[in-house]
């Protein structure tokens, strides 16, 4: 998704007859709408929420690096993309899991390619066991994955193991890849 950089006006025409003035001022008329329109969706944004009934809906998922089922109670999510910016909020709450290894959210974009860990968010965690002070999503480069890492104030960051049972309202910011 980017800006339109695809315009074609209507050829001009000499004006020697007013059924060409008429057909060339429609097709202008109707070009410049299409600009319009695509220029203030990618300027103000898309969104994707759980509420949408069409297919453009972003339902918040959780996985495990070994694979596995969710038991949801609570799947909430927004995703606002404006242009290759991508902003995401979601309140997630399960009761069981078959899955095992780290935790991640899996995102509605793809990460844009980066040399380090750049896109950081918010997490609020209830019923969530986990060693450290905090808890981080980071949205991976190059991946859809948001992983879910606990961080200490005077040790190591680490992946967060999938809690047996939960609820976690995160929210992130991330530059996403162009012309998904």
């Amino acid at each position: 998704m980017s800006l339109p950089t695809n315009i074609t006006l209507p050829l001009r025409v000499d004006g020697k007859s007013e059924q060409d003035m008429d057909r060339y001022l429609r097709d202008l008329v109707y070009e410049l709408q299409d600009m319009y329109e695509s220029l203030t969706g990618n300027i103000n944004g898309f969104i994707r929420n759980n509420a949408d009934i069409d297919q453009s809906q972003w339902l918040p998922t959780l996985n495990g690096t070994v694979a596995g089922t969710f038991t949801y109670t609570r799947q909430v999510g927004w995703s606002i993309r404006r242009g290759i910016y991508t902003e995401i909020f979601a309140d997630v709450e399960w009761t069981a899991t078959t899955a095992g290894g780290n935790l991640y959210l899996e995102l509605p974009y793809i990460v844009t390619r980066s040399n380090g860990m750049l896109f950081v968010g918010n997490v609020q965690a209830s019923n969530v066991g986990f060693l450290g002070n905090y808890l981080v999503i980071n949205a991976i480069p190059t991946t859809y994955r948001g992983e879910l890492f606990s961080v200490t104030s005077a040790g190591a960051t680490a992946n967060l193991a999938v809690p047996a049972s939960g609820r976690l309202i995160m929210h992130t910011r991330y530059i996403g890849v162009s012309d998904e």
